[in-house]
């Protein structure tokens, strides 16, 4: 169970910590919370505010499970860590709209729970978080999508925004 929450690896660029996108969503959403409570004086609110939240949040949850059918639906890990044994680049689908559905799903719902919750500190969160995952998630990924499929791979990347 530890080794799915933290791993070290050193498959793209030397030894690199780690934290799997799951408990990187968890830990900006606890950073939400704590910072709605500390921070009270920091919120907004306007009409509607939890009815476009819940829209986004299941907007956001809707765009990660559509992602992780489609990994599925081509018998294709959807692991991260499990990059070495991708078996198919997908690219239909939700995959024609953005490169990393599962993270716009995360970032969705990230969003929703801070407008929920009214507080501005969601901006610099959901931006730390967009910044972590391209930086430290994303660009490793691609790096190994590269190694597995090459110029597929590439084509697809010209066509296909990162995130929308």
């Amino acid at each position: 169970m530890a080794d799915r929450l933290l791993w070290l690896t050193s498959k793209m660029k030397g030894p690199t910590l780690r934290v799997p996108p799951p408990a990187l969503t968890l830990l900006c959403l606890f950073g939400l919370v704590l910072s709605r409570w500390i921070l009270s004086g920091l919120t907004f609110k306007f009409s509607g505010q939890i009815f476009v939240s819940i829209i986004l949040v299941v907007t956001g949850i809707a765009i990660g499970l559509i992602a992780i059918r489609r990994f599925y639906q081509v018998d294709t890990t959807v692991l991260p860590d499990e990059m070495d044994s991708s078996s198919a680049l997908v690219t239909g689908g939700i995959f024609k709209i953005s490169r990393n559905p599962m993270y716009l799903g995360m970032a969705t719902v990230i969003a929703g729970v801070g407008l929920g919750l009214g507080t501005w500190v969601m901006l610099p969160i959901l931006g730390l978080f967009v910044f972590w995952i391209s930086e430290n998630q994303i660009k490793a990924e691609e790096h190994a999508l590269v190694k597995i499929f090459g110029s597929e791979f590439e084509d697809y990347k010209s066509k296909v925004r990162r995130w929308i």
